[in-house]
């Protein structure tokens, strides 16, 4: 009885976790895509890149945010999507370390370009905290898991999913001259 009630809890805490990072993701995605321009001069505010790469870097990364958002908010790729938000999140970590380590005042970038949130231990809590998170669905949101997950996140799906599900198939024994019994 205690594991099952340890399992649900668990499944409901993926659950939990893949909504709440793909929601993070998904909305920090959204101002960068539309406006590059100020993500990548935020970028370049953290001096870590040389200046041939923040462009691309400026580019790239808010359609991997928008893309492991997504999916997480789907339910799909959930440990693929996992371990690239983790990825990204110790960047965001390192980046956000060093800055406050050097003494820089300037906005994170994180949701809004050049203009936003001032970078500092608050900021660094944050991430860590969405890093504890991705790492655990990285380990705990197995592919099994996930059909799982998707039917207790929408209930209406489950219904189907049940109805659309084959029966399953009787168990046949054949007997040595190959007759079924």
């Amino acid at each position: 009885m205690r594991t099952r009630l340890l399992e649900r809890l668990e499944a409901k805490l993926i659950v939990v976790a893949r909504i709440v990072l793909g929601l993070v993701f998904l909305s920090a995605s959204l101002h960068k895509i539309v406006d590059p321009g100020s993500f990548a001069r935020a970028m370049a505010n953290y001096r870590l890149l040389p200046a041939e790469l923040v462009n691309f870097f400026a580019v790239v990364i808010p359609w991997v945010e928008l893309l492991c958002g997504v999916l997480l908010l789907l339910g799909q790729w959930v440990r693929t999507c996992s371990l690239l938000v983790s990825c990204m999140l110790v960047l965001f970590v390192v980046a956000v370390g060093a800055s406050i380590i050097r003494g820089l005042d300037i906005h994170c970038g994180c949701f809004s370009g050049d203009s936003g949130r001032q970078v500092g231990l608050r900021l660094l809590a944050e991430d860590a905290l969405y890093l504890v998170l991705s790492i655990f669905l990285a380990i705990r949101g197995r592919e099994e898991t996930r059909r799982r997950l998707w039917a207790w996140s929408f209930p209406g799906l489950k219904r189907k999913a049940e109805r659309a599900a084959p029966a399953a198939t009787p168990n046949v024994v054949v007997n040595r001259k190959g007759d079924e019994r």
